[in-house]
């Protein structure tokens, strides 16, 4: 019966997509965005002098390429980090800041606290769910940390808790390779972009128990 019901569920949740969104759903590589909110969207994006902008939700950001995986989370790279805090450095912090005010500016912005690093913490809304969101820097600059403090991650199997694929053993969520992040381009409003795409694929697996994709390839343009 579980299984009819999933199927059914996904049944309807194809149903309810337009037809240029289902073949970009099932594997089409095309760009995504992620709305002010927290949604991720496919069509009715254009290209403004001052950035990406969605005919309903207005401005929205573009999700850089990644890939989904789990296991060990990396510690820092002690070798990477300087004997100077990078976020001491105004500029380099005033890229996260900025960026993240332009991209998500519900987010709110933690400051250093007893050597840790900055995070943010906001809410993301993929139209299927609402999730506390923690992004938090490194010390090295590597990728941020993301976690979700509030739901749980996972669903009821039978008489057992089953947790979602693209997890770290940590709890944090694998939004991404490390290798897919560049810090010399990349901001906590790309970690954050990729977020939202992991909660939307996880929103849908908690429906069908399939997920859905496994990144992105395509770059918006």
């Amino acid at each position: 019966m579980a299984t009819l019901r999933a199927g059914s569920q996904s049944n309807e949740l194809e149903m309810m997509m337009s037809i240029p969104a289902l073949l970009r759903h099932h594997g089409v590589h095309v760009p995504r965005f992620v709305t002010v909110a927290g949604r991720v969207v496919f069509d009715n994006v254009t290209t403004t002098p001052s950035g990406p902008v969605h005919r309903d939700y207005g401005p929205v950001t573009a999700v850089a390429p990644h890939r989904f995986h789990g296991g060990e989370e990396e510690a820092d790279n002690v070798l990477a980090q300087s004997h100077v805090d990078w976020w001491a450095d105004h500029g380099a912090l005033t890229r996260h800041v900025d960026a993240m005010k332009e991209s998500f500016p519900e987010f709110l912005y933690l400051p250093s606290d007893d050597g840790a690093p900055p995070s943010w913490g906001g809410v993301i809304d993929t139209g299927r769910g609402r999730f506390t969101v923690l992004i938090m820097t490194r010390r090295d600059q590597g990728l941020p940390r993301v976690h979700v403090t509030q739901p749980r991650l996972g669903a009821n199997a039978g008489r057992r808790w089953q947790k979602p694929p693209h997890l770290f053993t940590t709890g944090s969520l694998c939004v991404a390779d490390r290798d897919d992040w560049d810090p010399s381009q990349h901001t906590v409003a790309t970690a954050t972009a990729w977020a939202a795409h992991w909660l939307a694929a996880y929103s849908e697996w908690r429906i069908t128990r399939k997920w859905p994709v496994e990144g992105v390839d395509s770059v918006a343009v």
